[in-house]
């Protein structure tokens, strides 16, 4: 199975807004060789995923946007189609026994989401509302609830009204709305394929950086287990700890409620994110090895420009406002980090053997 090795420019950028774990020891004074001992990282050989945008999937963007500035609208002398969102009542029995969970009232459910068990939603179509009618199903062999999975049922359902989803038609004053950063109907949609080209070009060129430090650490000799540095690990998983605390609790969640609903204890989670840090501070001096070995060192002006990259993806109103923002949470360190596996990518994939350069439709520096 191939490693995700996007795990620490990805994870690392992700969580550089994030409070440091204030260790007074800094990577960037380690002696990486130490610890690495690289093997072949020049000429390795990789394809680049495909780039190319189709008239297609400029298509469905736009009428996926389109979609989601419609405007529900109750419709009556027809009866129900796929597309649909019906409000209904439903009540579920197992052998004539109403089971938990299987009932609701005024519950809006929009036809052909795959939100129900198959057959229950093909099942409303063709009825008009005002219609009670039973529909005769089998739950999934799979399915959650071992008391239900595999088993007959029979679901009462009365449908209370229809409505559908009336789309707007793309013309100039929608496309406007759609993206007030252009003035027609064909700005808007050359800002479509622009925008998937460049998305598509951002995943390809982070796949192929990963497929690259992957093949590296392959061929490359890292000390792992006590002898890694005992105070990188440590920071790692206390940041790493701290960080999905406060996601669990951004949701509204506890660690004891979470930890129950996936039927993980305390002692496994720490494990678990013991087992992540290892990784992560391995994939850290690998980075740091290869920058040493090739001298690739991290300039003023470099930071600053991936200061100004940064805050012109992120919608800051400057590169100084996003600094600002780093320096505040202390994410200054994180962020160099991330910027240095760039530069380590990029001069991994400027001496690699592209197998398809005619996919390569990014500029690198």
């Amino acid at each position: 199975m191939k490693k995700s090795y996007l795990l620490l420019a990805v994870a690392m950028t992700a969580s550089l807004l994030m409070s440091g774990c204030g260790d007074e020891q800094d990577i960037s004074s380690v002696d990486a060789s130490k610890y690495v001992k690289l093997g072949n990282y020049k000429g390795l050989s990789v394809s680049v995923d495909d780039t190319t945008v189709t008239d297609e999937e400029v298509e469905e963007t736009i009428s996926s946007n389109l979609a989601a500035k419609g405007t529900m609208t109750a419709v009556s002398g027809r009866a129900v189609q796929n597309g649909d969102t019906v409000n209904i009542d439903y009540e579920g029995k197992k052998d004539g026994v109403v089971f938990q969970g299987g009932t609701a009232q005024g519950y809006d459910l929009e036809i052909g989401s795959g939100t129900f068990i198959d057959g229950f939603e093909d099942g409303l179509v063709g009825h008009e509302a005002g219609e009670e009618l039973d529909l005769n199903l089998t739950f999934p062999e799979n399915y959650g609830s071992a008391e239900l999975a595999g088993q007959d049922v029979v679901f009462t359902v009365k449908i209370n009204s229809i409505s559908e989803n009336v789309v707007p038609e793309l013309d100039d004053t929608v496309a406007k709305e759609l993206d007030p950063e252009v003035s027609t109907k064909d700005e808007y949609i050359a800002k479509v394929r622009e925008d998937l080209e460049k998305s598509k070009q951002d995943s390809a060129r982070s796949e192929v950086y990963a497929e690259l430090l992957e093949a590296v650490e392959e061929n490359s000799e890292i000390v792992s287990g006590n002898k890694l540095p005992s105070w990188l690990v440590e920071g790692i998983a206390a940041e790493q700890k701290s960080t999905f605390e406060a996601n669990i609790k951004a949701y509204g969640m506890t660690m004891e409620s979470y930890l129950s609903s996936f039927g993980m204890t305390e002692e496994q989670l720490e494990e678990e994110i013991k087992a992540y840090a290892e990784s992560y501070a391995k994939q850290e001096l690998l980075v740091h090895a290869l920058a040493q070995a090739e001298g690739i060192k991290l300039t003023d002006e470099d930071m600053n420009r991936a200061y100004a990259e940064y805050a012109e993806k992120y919608g800051y109103a400057s590169a100084d406002a996003f600094l600002s923002t780093l320096k505040e949470r202390k994410g200054e360190d994180n962020f160099r980090e991330a910027t240095l596996t760039e530069a380590v990518e990029k001069f991994l994939f400027k001496n690699a053997n592209i197998e398809n350069p005619e996919m390569v439709t990014w500029t690198e520096e």
